[in-house]
């Protein structure tokens, strides 16, 4: 999926003016740079828009900003000083968004970390905010989302795995140059395998999401303990390996399906305690209705002690948390 190193990039702006939602502008963006190779040559797309500058400042509150003239024909993007390499290149594919969207016609843009999401649905906390500014915030996410993982090179790359792995989503975080956690969220959306993808903090849940395709809800909430029988609980410093799991222990019952007797479930181990658990669903189909799961065990006073657990903790985690990038 990359192109030759030496085939010069183009920026027609005015092209990009009758265009009216963040994905049409990225697609007209790609199609004028058939070739593009990624990670997306993010700088040098702003440098062919018209910004002059990108720089630091250190500021509380501040993740990035964006000033232009009256015309949009040039402009200067700063970041917030000392973030991770990855987070600083959404940031900045966010400003450029911006300055790209032909109807976001501020002359600046303040953003603050709350309202850059490199974390998938794009949606912006909106405290504080007017629905218009939450509408732009959101839209610049979205572009940015685009920009660096195009659906149409993502999707490429996940059809060539033969089953799902972190290890081959980490694989997908370096060639496109994004954090780990804005890679999983692009697979959640883009994957039609049946997963469930948890992010937890010192073993208590800091949120999960699944692809559509998992008809099952998980038994875990936002501040819960992890499963006391999941495996995801043990320390560890890489990648573990795919192990079977009762299905029961993470997968609430369906009201017309049954549970699978088992699934496969993986955990990579970040820094500083954060970790990201993939369950996986081999196989949706021959799960007649009547069959029936043995609930009779422990698991109820599992969930109980897990929630026992977490009153003794303070588990305000924040979904913005910093990985270790360098996974």
């Amino acid at each position: 999926m990359t192109g030759s190193a030496s085939t010069p990039l183009l920026l027609d702006l005015m092209e990009l003016e009758d265009h009216k939602t963040p994905s049409d502008v990225v697609e007209e963006i790609l199609r004028q740079n058939p070739d593009l190779t990624y990670p997306t040559p993010l700088e040098r797309f702003v440098e062919l828009a018209g910004i002059e500058s990108i720089s630091e400042l250190t500021t509380d509150g501040f993740e990035g900003m964006l000033i232009t003239n009256t015309e949009k024909s040039r402009g200067a993007i700063m970041v917030k000083a000392g973030v991770s390499p990855r987070r600083r290149r959404f940031t900045v594919a966010h400003e450029l968004g911006h300055f790209l969207l032909p109807w976001h016609r501020q002359q600046k843009f303040s953003c603050k970390s709350s309202d850059i999401k490199d974390s998938g649905n794009n949606s912006v906390n909106n405290r504080g905010l007017a629905p218009d500014q939450v509408t732009i915030e959101t839209e610049a996410n979205a572009f940015a989302s685009e920009l660096l993982m195009p659906s149409s090179a993502f999707k490429s790359f996940i059809d060539d795995f033969e089953s799902p792995t972190l290890v081959d989503l980490a694989s997908l975080s370096d060639a496109f140059d994004v954090s780990f956690e804005a890679t999983v969220h692009r697979y959640k959306a883009l994957s039609d395998q049946p997963l469930a993808f948890i992010f937890s903090h010192n073993n208590i849940v800091r949120y999960w999401l699944k692809t559509q395709s998992l008809p099952y809800v998980l038994k875990v909430r936002k501040d819960h303990a992890l499963p006391l029988r999941s495996s995801s609980r043990n320390d560890g410093k890489s990648v573990t390996d795919l192990a079977t799991i009762a299905a029961h222990v993470w997968l609430e019952p369906h009201s017309e399906l049954a549970l699978p007797r088992n699934i496969l479930e993986q955990t990579i181990h970040q820094s500083a305690g954060y970790k990201v658990t993939m369950l996986y669903v081999e196989n949706l189909f021959g799960l007649e209705y009547d069959q029936t799961i043995d609930f009779n065990d422990d698991s109820d006073q599992e969930l109980e002690f897990n929630q026992e657990v977490i009153c003794e903790q303070d588990s305000k985690y924040s979904v913005d948390a910093v990985f270790d990038e360098s996974i």
